[in-house]
């Protein structure tokens, strides 16, 4: 019994050092393939993120600001240009739309049919900045 056992281990062969080599190489290669299109997607995926909270930040300070104007509503008053608002932990204010500090946003109000009203966003999260210009957003990743 012992004589076939060793007769069995003589038998088994495995991988040779240069068929190793080659198979971490091609591991290698298709990993260097993949990567530049997997940041492409996640450098998507983060400009889609930053454009939906900009979205969601830019709805919620329309609303508030309609509502600060409406003279009937005389509760809701909200200094803008220096204290501005915190909505979802972003300070919201009227301030330059080109320099919206990080975690911050900006508006600019314009004058409309004699209403004064948002014409233009900024929101910078950290990594990208998104901007409104009354009519689409634009979102760019900050240097």
């Amino acid at each position: 019994m012992i004589s076939k056992l060793r007769s069995k281990a003589k038998s088994k062969k495995g991988f040779t050092l240069v068929e190793l080599i080659v198979v971490i190489v091609i591991i290698l290669i298709l990993a260097a393939v993949m990567v530049p299109s997997m940041l492409k997607y996640i450098d998507r995926a983060n400009k889609a993120n930053c454009k939906a909270d900009a979205a969601t930040i830019l709805s919620q300070v329309q609303a508030d600001y309609a509502a600060s104007q409406a003279s009937e509503q005389t509760e809701v008053t909200i200094d803008w240009t220096t204290t501005g608002e915190t909505i979802g932990g972003v300070t919201v204010k009227i301030g330059a739309i080109a320099n919206v500090a990080t975690n911050n946003a900006v508006f600019t109000v314009g004058d409309k049919d004699g209403y004064s009203e948002i014409t233009a966003f900024a929101y910078n999260n950290g990594k990208y900045t998104a901007t409104w210009d009354g009519t689409a957003w634009t979102v760019t990743k900050n240097s």
